[in-house]
């Protein structure tokens, strides 16, 4: 922020962090709040039921993860294109299928089938957003989530007609579960270990991009308003295509780590799209950062439920574990009752100041169009 001799703003660019809502009035941000929530909630689940819940977390951190993953190229397509891809799952599933082919039909390493996932998920979007979500634009949101719908229905019975509906494995054998000493936990090197360390490394690569990069600079500002950035020079529709490739990039990846923990079906995807739903209605619609926080909370949530109804079952429930998706559904209802705009979601009348801020940056870097 520029300052000028009698100690005023400068007007070439807007002072955006005035208007930052992360903090409002709490003395903490938000997501730090929600976290430390969240802890405070695990210690207190741990004196009630023992070990079985820091078990339960070490396994939401990774499902968590997962979600961390489909959610965060979930909210970015939603932020530019403004509608909710409920095919996003099935393009999960999609990415899981293309690694099964090569890993599997072609005998070939798992490594080759995640690159091979990312490519073909990849196209897809493109695919996708030329055919079909770009020819909708300007008949409002609810056409392209209509398509959206039918898209996820197509790619089901595709699926579906190729491989059939039996359950199939990729070739990975996970060693047994290891003991972390003489805690009583356990953990996974494949299905826990990998999983985090590839979730952690695409969250920074994400991050960096969208901080340190043209591209990413541009996707921000055609988030925040898309006729606005076309003004300004950017050309919007490749930053709209390179969005669906790093979404369906993201997609591929946790389709096939998911895949690796569970198997591969046809209704692989569809069956965690509400959980993904929910962490970006969490975190913030629109808000790639407030979905990782959202992806962590509800795959935590989540295990956290499998324990506590399972405890009650037989006592008060029926089958108290069935009632595992609960806990993560009625949390996202409290903070929709609290924070209607998410954890790390921005209130419209902030949308102006982070608008110009990022325009302004946009023209400092002298370029027309993001490389």
């Amino acid at each position: 922020m520029a300052v000028g001799m009698a100690g005023r703003t400068s007007p070439q660019e807007p002072d955006a962090s005035a208007h930052d809502t992360s903090v409002g009035r709490l003395p903490l941000p938000r997501w730090i709040i929600a976290v430390l929530v969240l802890i405070g909630a695990i210690l207190l689940l741990w004196r009630a039921f023992g070990i079985l819940i820091l078990q339960a977390t070490i396994q939401g951190l990774v499902v968590g993860s997962i979600y961390v993953l489909g959610a965060s190229g979930l909210s970015l397509t939603y932020g530019i294109k403004k509608f909710a891809n409920f095919a996003h799952g099935d393009m999960m599933t999609v990415g899981a299928y293309a690694a099964f082919t090569l890993n599997v039909i072609l005998a070939q390493h798992i490594l080759l089938g995640f690159v091979f996932a990312i490519f073909a998920v990849a196209l897809l979007g493109v695919f996708l957003e030329l055919s079909i979500f770009r020819r909708l634009e300007g008949r409002g949101p609810v056409s392209a989530l209509i398509a959206s719908v039918g898209v996820s229905l197509v790619l089901q019975n595709v699926v579906s007609a190729i491989f059939t509906t039996n359950v199939l494995y990729l070739g990975v054998n996970p060693p047994a579960d290891f003991p972390l000493g003489t805690t009583g936990l356990s953990f996974n090197t494949v299905k826990g270990g990998v999983t985090l360390l590839v979730a952690v490394g695409l969250i920074l690569f994400l991050h960096f991009m969208l901080k340190l990069t043209t591209l990413g600079n541009a996707m921000r500002a055609c988030a925040d308003n898309l006729i606005l950035a076309r003004a300004s020079g950017i050309n919007t529709r490749n930053v709209i295509l390179w969005t669906w490739i790093i979404s369906g990039s993201f997609a591929a990846v946790a389709g096939v780590l998911l895949a690796i923990i569970v198997n591969v079906f046809p209704l692989l995807g569809f069956f965690v799209l509400l959980y993904i739903f929910a962490a970006v209605i969490i975190g913030g619609i629109g808000s790639p950062y407030g979905a990782m926080i959202g992806g962590l909370i509800i795959g935590i949530v989540q295990k956290l439920s499998n324990v506590v109804f399972g405890a009650l079952q037989g006592r008060f429930l029926e089958g108290g574990a069935e009632y595992e998706p609960v806990g993560a559904f009625l949390v996202m209802i409290i903070v929709l009752l609290f924070l209607p705009e998410g954890i790390m979601g921005i209130r419209r009348h902030a949308m102006g100041g982070r608008v110009a801020a990022l325009l302004a940056r946009w023209r400092r870097l002298g370029v027309r169009e993001p490389g």
